[in-house]
């Protein structure tokens, strides 16, 4: 046996720790202040809604590039990649991403694809990530059925001059990461600068069926950022504050060749140009034999002011406003080759036109589109103290997105047979195509919230949010729509919450939430044949999604024990999806979206952990038992990529050793099996999509040391049994056997 083998070291380093151990005082979980839950600085324990905090202790020790690793553990969370190393996104209780807001210092990320926003902050530049679990479109806006994710980035050091730098190395890609930082304090002004780089190859994963060699091909990605934050205090007391931060994240990405696109497609309509004109060609079946998506550029750059006003008066008790700039670059690129068996190509011209019968035909779409989206926000906030029972919010907000996005499609048929002797319609023909759009969307809201203290152990949160959506297409080359096209929408959503805090130690909850999500500029103007070489119609006359969801929690604390379980049911109507355009007559040849999908979730989130008495470990748990059903006209399914049971196992040890903080985790990740149907797929024969359920065995190790804990190391030895497994269908295979290595420094 190998005496440094993954199984040997985790014995040997716990039983080093066991025999120098001296208990710690439990951790303070759920007294942790959350804002996002409320808009108020709340703890976790006395909030109305399902809220988790990801500590900036946690993002250190973690050692990870990715905020979506840092958030998988979150009970009701997963992570979604579509196959695209490197832009990994988070779904919420099911809900896609496009459905989850994003937001950094409390300003929204948009993103107007059908994937959602990626999550485009260095890690090393987060002070704390807090979740909202549920609908909370009352406080975040109209994309937030899922959830909220914000992302709360670094200030200045207390210092006057800090720095910090550190590195990360990665065998599971062949990858590295570095960053560092300079910030500090002088007198009523705090300045931080940093900036990080990281390049991965392809993973590295178990043997089997994704890998013959054990490397996932086309799996490589690479990031940089640069942020800067200047913040200054305008009166002594520091009662007035406003910051100026900026940001540029820039992100390429290959695409891996997921098995699951190399489907066969029935009666599959193709709408190239020939010898001039429009023409069609109808395959019978259509085998897809290549499917590779790229993403060389995925940019970010972001210009935000902020300013708070706190403790001004017995009634206005604080203002906060806020306003910012950012672009968003897109680069996208999609092949797709596919092998027809029987069809026909239809060229219009005098009389009847040509008919040319194909009995078998490739056909190559080389598919590209180019995005820009800026967008422009500004939002205020007043908390006012009414009434000594009653905290009350009022505030608005506005967002503009412009997109102009630009589509690239060659369609060639490079074999048939037979065709006539003609030479214009012998192989290879098609067209170039290029389509450009300009899309805007304006909304604007108001919102307000109360929080009533019933009586000592009661209270009741309220809110209510106005929102008025405007949508419309300013430019475009399509045929298949006109500038000037628009969509106006306006609706009221409405939250409300209870806290019972009669018993010890515990707080009982009750809550009703309801979310709204507009569809986006691409779905409601833009044609692309990206994803299954299908024209994908635009729909301006789509309706916002809905949902309400209901909970039921209760949340405990006491002598190193922590609970805080959360039952959760959700229905939501008018789902955007996509159907035949022969199905409405609403198009010509191909699909568009439409409004079909409704989908109803229900499950139970649970935290918990306790610290052993007298000793310095604490077991824990974290896992989601979650049910969601799909619904789309006639068809309904379960299978929908939402494991049963997800979450994690562990034992944690954390003491001083010699003067350095040492902890160590063992813990076991997995999930049950998944399926996934879907209407569209089952057209191709393959009735579902099934991954096995899976567990791995992980083991980390870290220490903080010198003067100020200076100095930190960690090594994180993911999955030790090789475990072959994919999370989930819209997740790359996971990694196998690897190792991260940590190293960071602070000096001041």
């Amino acid at each position: 046996m190998n005496a440094f083998s993954p199984r040997r070291l985790a014995v040997l380093t716990a039983l080093a720790c066991a025999a120098t151990a001296h208990a710690k005082e439990p951790a303070t979980v759920l007294d942790a202040l959350v804002v996002t839950g409320t808009r108020t600085a709340t703890t976790v324990r006395d909030n109305p809604a399902s809220v988790s905090i990801v500590e900036r202790e946690t993002i250190e020790n973690n050692g990870s590039g990715s905020i979506a690793e840092l958030l998988r553990d979150v009970p009701g969370v997963s992570v979604v990649d579509s196959a695209v190393a490197g832009i990994q996104r988070i779904r919420i209780r099911g809900e896609q991403s496009n459905r989850v807001v994003i937001l950094v210092d409390g300003q929204e990320l948009t993103d107007h694809s059908s994937f959602g926003s990626p999550l485009l902050v260095d890690p090393a530049n987060i002070e704390r990530i807090e979740v909202v679990r549920g609908p909370a479109s009352v406080l975040y806006g109209a994309k937030a059925i899922g959830g909220v994710i914000n992302i709360i980035t670094r200030t200045g050091a207390a210092a006057p001059l800090a720095t910090e730098v550190g590195a990360t190395l990665d065998s599971g890609t062949r990858g590295w990461r570095g960053w560092t930082a300079l910030s500090g304090t002088q007198g009523r002004l705090d300045w931080r600068v940093s900036a990080s780089a990281d390049e991965h190859g392809d993973r590295r994963v178990a043997k089997g069926s994704y890998s013959a060699d054990g490397r996932l091909d086309n799996s490589s990605y690479a990031n940089q950022d640069v942020s800067a934050h200047l913040g200054l205090k305008l009166d002594e007391a520091g009662r007035h504050y406003v910051a100026l931060k900026a940001n540029h994240h820039s992100l390429r990405a290959d695409g891996w060749q997921d098995p699951f696109a190399l489907v066969t497609l029935r009666n599959v309509d193709i709408n190239p140009t020939i010898a001039g004109r429009q023409a069609r060609i109808d395959i019978a079946e259509a085998a897809i034999s290549q499917f590779n998506a790229n993403l060389p550029q995925r940019d970010l750059s972001k210009l935000g002011l902020h300013y708070e006003g706190k403790e001004l008066g017995p009634v206005l008790r604080k203002v906060s406003a806020d306003a910012f700039v950012q672009r968003v670059d897109r680069e996208f690129g999609n092949l797709i080759r596919i092998r027809g068996r029987g069809g026909r190509v239809h060229i219009p011209g005098p009389g009847a036109g040509m008919t040319i019968p194909l009995n078998t035909s490739d056909i190559v779409m080389d598919s590209a589109s180019t995005d820009r989206t800026d967008t422009w926000g500004a939002s205020v906030q007043l908390d006012w103290r009414l009434h000594p029972d009653h905290y009350t919010v009022l505030g608005g907000q506005w967002l503009r997105d412009d997109l102009q996005t630009t589509k690239l499609n060659n369609i060639t048929v490079v074999g048939a047979n037979p065709l006539p002797p003609l030479p214009q319609y012998q192989p290879p023909f098609g067209v170039r195509s290029t389509a450009y759009d300009r899309a805007t969307m304006q909304t604007a809201s108001a919102f307000v919230q109360d929080e009533w203290t019933l009586a000592r152990d009661w209270k009741l949160t309220g809110g209510l949010r106005y929102y008025r959506v405007s949508s419309s297409l300013d430019e475009t080359t399509s045929s298949a729509h006109q500038a000037g096209e628009r969509s106006r929408h306006g609706r009221f959503v409405k939250a409300l919450g209870l806290t019972w805090t009669g018993l010890a130690h515990s707080t009982v909850r009750a809550g009703y939430s309801e979310g709204y999500v507009m569809p986006s500029l691409l779905e409601q103007f833009t044609d692309s044949r990206a994803g299954r070489g299908i024209v994908l119609h635009g729909n301006p006359e789509l309706a916002p999604e809905r949902s309400k969801n209901y909970e039921l929690g209760l949340r405990y604390q006491n002598q190193g024990v922590v609970f805080d379980g959360t039952l959760f049911a959700s229905r939501a109507k008018d789902y955007i999806t996509f159907e035949s355009c022969a199905i409405g007559g609403r198009c010509s040849g191909g699909d568009i979206y439409v409004n079909a999908d409704s989908a109803r979730s229900y499950g139970l989130e649970l935290l918990t952990e306790y610290l052993v008495p007298g000793t310095s470990l604490t077991p824990y748990v974290s896992a989601t038992w979650m049910r969601r059903q799909i619904t789309v006209d006639d068809f309904s399914t379960y299978q929908t990529d939402v494991p049963r049971l997800a979450g994690r196992l562990g034992l944690r040890y954390e003491d001083t050793i010699a003067n350095a903080n040492t902890w160590l985790d063992v813990f076991v990740q997995g999930a049950t099996a998944v399926d996934k149907r879907e209407r569209d797929i089952e057209k191709s024969g393959k009735v579902s999509r099934h991954l096995a359920g899976w567990g791995t065995l992980n083991l980390a190790v870290g220490t903080s040391f010198g003067p100020q804990d200076r100095y930190r190391v960690a090594l994180h030895l993911n999955n030790l049994l090789d475990k072959g497994y994919r999370a989930g269908v819209d997740e790359l295979p996971g990694l196998g056997r690897n190792a991260v290595l940590t190293f960071s420094a602070k000096f001041q």
